[in-house]
């Protein structure tokens, strides 16, 4: 059985879905969710932190440890609700109806953020970032009479959650619990997928 999981080739090719879930601002509120299906690119990158024990000037020993930390860089296309909330341009509440602004009242909000992921034979995986935030403020570039409209650009710092962790995976075949497999992308949490404690 270890043999064959350690076998298994999954190699990410296209991402089907992103969700930014915002924290509920009171007990009794749900999260809220929004989800990007338009996805042009994904690029994701961990830090690590390098230990290095030198004997007589030469590296013996070198320890790499994930530090849960790191960066993503989005192309895509979202909906306008969605990008004005990720970016705080509704954080002025002395506009008019309609109306929303970027200045130095958008303190970007955390969120966490899941993609429904598939190999280029339809295997899919799960991953999310429990504690995101968006590290850009608007950037778009607009070419009247392109052929193409122009993506827009997000990049995302990541940081780790209560248990040092910064991502989580799970190929679909490998998750046995259901309810963790139908709550994943809506409402993922950290807590979701630790083993309990049997008391």
């Amino acid at each position: 059985m270890a043999k064959a999981i350690l076998e298994t080739v999954f190699s990410e090719y296209e991402v089907y879905r992103l969700n930014m879930i915002f924290p509920a601002l009171a007990e009794s509120e749900q999260p809220e969710v929004g989800t990007i299906k338009c996805i042009g690119t994904l690029e994701e990158t961990s830090d690590v932190r390098k230990v290095v024990k030198k004997c007589r000037g030469v590296d013996a020993k070198v320890v790499t440890i994930g530090a849960g930390t790191g960066t993503l860089k989005l192309t895509l296309h979202m909906p306008w609700a969605l990008y004005v909330k990720a970016l705080a341009m509704d954080a002025d509440k002395d506009l008019i109806e309609g109306v929303v602004a970027y200045g130095r009242k958008s303190i970007h909000p955390e969120f966490a953020m899941t993609a429904h992921v598939k190999d280029e034979d339809g295997i899919e995986k799960y991953k999310a970032w429990p504690r995101c935030v968006v590290t850009n403020g608007p950037s778009r570039k607009v070419e009247n009479g392109a052929e193409e409209v122009a993506e827009i650009d997000l990049e995302l710092s990541f940081m780790p959650d209560d248990y040092d962790n910064g991502v989580y995976e799970a190929l679909s075949a490998n998750l046995k619990d259901d309810t963790v497999k139908t709550g994943w992308l809506q409402g993922f949490t950290p807590d979701m997928v630790h083993a309990k404690e049997v008391e």
